[in-house]
């Protein structure tokens, strides 16, 4: 973090900052399965190629602008909690993440929600895009 800032001296306070904006990621992460769940249903709706692509265009283009959301908040948990972790010396804290210290940070549920699961959702829109663009159907 920047050197320019005022110390942090209520790190029960910046914790439950942390704890906050985790909550903001799975709040975010919920509605993006239900909206996902929802374009699903909206595209088996349609019989015709036009609304099928219709549909896929404006999931993927919301999808997109709610990942950026959740990429961002999952950004911004990780450096809140470094930085928690490198001055706040809570032993609970400590004692968590060792437990999860055989997992490289990567595959951490913070990072599964906020960036691997939206990334990989968005590609399977995009690949059924593509699929329903070079279908074999003539478009109606």
């Amino acid at each position: 973090m920047s050197n320019d800032l005022p110390p942090i001296t209520d790190w029960g306070n910046f914790r439950d900052r942390i704890e906050h904006e985790d909550s903001l990621l799975n709040e975010r992460v919920n509605f993006f399965l239900v909206f996902n769940g929802l374009g699903a249903t909206a595209f088996s709706f349609f019989n015709g190629h036009l609304g099928r692509v219709f549909i896929m265009l404006a999931v993927i283009m919301i999808n997109i602008l709610i990942a950026l959301c959740t990429i961002q908040t999952a950004f911004l948990i990780r450096n809140l909690t470094t930085e928690y972790m490198c001055n706040a010396h809570d032993p609970i804290d400590m004692r968590v993440r060792s437990s999860l210290g055989w997992l490289p940070r990567i595959c951490r549920p913070t990072i599964i929600l906020g960036i691997w699961l939206p990334v990989a959702i968005i590609a399977a829109w995009l690949l059924g895009l593509i699929v329903v663009l070079f279908s074999t159907s003539a478009p109606n």
